[in-house]
Parts: C-alpha cells; sequence; structure tokens
C-alpha cells in the first residue's frame, strides 16, 4: 500500500477531516492519486467516502458502518441527557436538527447555503409555526398535512405542548431547553456556532458538506433510515 494513502488515512481518522492550512505537507499527500484511488476503495471496504471540499477533504461514513456512526449513547453523552431524556425526546431533537440545516440549505450545488444566521428565538419562532402547519386541519377538513409521516404529526404536537421556558433551560419539557440541548449536540459535531451577540451560524465544516447531504442519492438514504426509525418515536 501507499505510504501516503495510510498518512492519510491516519490524519482522517483523527479529525475526520485535512485542511490544506492547517497541515500542508499532509495536504500533499491527496494530489497523490495512487493514494486518493487506494483510500476510496478503503472506503468500500470499511464504509465511508471521501468528500472533497474547498481548501479541505472529509471523511464521512457510509450507513452501513457500524464503527464510526454514533448511537443514542454518544447521543445522550453529547446532550448531557439525564434519565428524564427518552428516546421520543431524542428523535424531537433529531426533527429540529434537520429543520434547522434545512432552513439554511435550500439551493443547489454552489448555492447551497441560502440563510447566513439564525438566534435561538427565530430558532422557537420559525420550527413552531412548522409544527403548526403539520398539525392543523387543513381547508376541506384533512385531518393533517398530507406530506409528513404520523410520526412528525407526534414529534409536531410534542413541540407545541411544551412551553417556552427560561433562554438558559436545559429542560427537554421547555422549548429553550430542547434548542440549548440541539446546540450542544451541534457544537460536539462542530456543525454550527453561537456568537456572543447571539447569532447561529453554521461552520466551515457544515457548509462544505451539506452539499453533498443534498445530493440525490444521500435524500435517498435519509428517508430510508427515517422510514426505518419511525416506531421509535412511539417510545
Amino acid at each position: 500500500m501507499n505510504t501516503n494513502t495510510l498518512k492519510l488515512y491516519h490524519e482522517l481518522m483523527k479529525k475526520g477531516w485535512i485542511d490544506r492550512d492547517d497541515n500542508s505537507l499532509i495536504w500533499s499527500c491527496t494530489e497523490d492519486q495512487e493514494a486518493r484511488d487506494e483510500l476510496d476503495q478503503m472506503g468500500i471496504e470499511l464504509g465511508f467516502e471521501i468528500i472533497p471540499a474547498p481548501n479541505r477533504i472529509y471523511m464521512v461514513p457510509t450507513q452501513e458502518n457500524d464503527l464510526f456512526l454514533k448511537n443514542n449513547v454518544d447521543y445522550r453523552s453529547d446532550i448531557k441527557a439525564g434519565s428524564d431524556v427518552r428516546t421520543r425526546d431524542l428523535y424531537l431533537l433529531n426533527y429540529l436538527a434537520v429543520f434547522v440545516l434545512f432552513t439554511f440549505f435550500k439551493g443547489e450545488g454552489n448555492e447551497a447555503q441560502v440563510r447566513e444566521f439564525i438566534t435561538k428565538e427565530e430558532m422557537i419562532n420559525e420550527f413552531t409555526e412548522h409544527c403548526e402547519k403539520v398539525t392543523k386541519k387543513g381547508i376541506e377538513g384533512e385531518d393533517k398535512v398530507t406530506d409528513f409521516s404520523e410520526n412528525f404529526y407526534m414529534l409536531a404536537e410534542d413541540w407545541l405542548g411544551k412551553k417556552e421556558g427560561d433562554p438558559g433551560s436545559r429542560r427537554v419539557e421547555d422549548r429553550y431547553g430542547i434548542i440549548n440541548k440541539i446546540m450542544l449536540k451541534f457544537r460536539a459535531d462542530e456543525l454550527f456556532t453561537e456568537y456572543e451577540d447571539g447569532r447561529i451560524k453554521p461552520t466551515k465544516k457544515t457548509q462544505d458538506l451539506m452539499p453533498y447531504v443534498l445530493r440525490k442519492d444521500r435524500i435517498q438514504v435519509i428517508n430510508e433510515w427515517l422510514q426505518e426509525e419511525q416506531h421509535a418515536a412511539d417510545k
């Protein structure tokens, strides 16, 4: 095996990406086509993809990878969840996370990002409006908006049933508590940064990877994952 392949793999295992400005010596290994080809082959065998971005490459686990993908234990640790946090609460957090990501990234290709920042107050107001839309009755008397599965209705109803709470809350009974916990997750995964003035912005990592997430084949994988996990929201 090419020694540059091993250098790249070792560095990617440390942090999940290689940055040209942070480590120009290792970055030079990415220009070795044989090493890149071998790394792609390792990805097929071990369950990851190498995603190129401006001045960075990322290692992203595939859905079949049971070594790199986080489970509920990891998730609970990231959000500092106590025994009061149910599996259903974790799915509400996931629902909110997807909503926030797609609030920022609705475009295509290099213009995927459509928003610069959001505040916690805006996050609460916009997600509440979304959940009201999911649960409200239609003009013709339909029970619910047809674009969402039954479990999304239940999660939306969970959100609408929560009080706003204090801005510093970490309780899952409060909307601010849910927001603050998802921010813990975003920070743990280095997806968003919260600034002193209250603005929340996506990191370079998020900006680089969202066009990959929005690929049609990835959307299909996400939809399949949601269908497989629907029953867990009932817990």
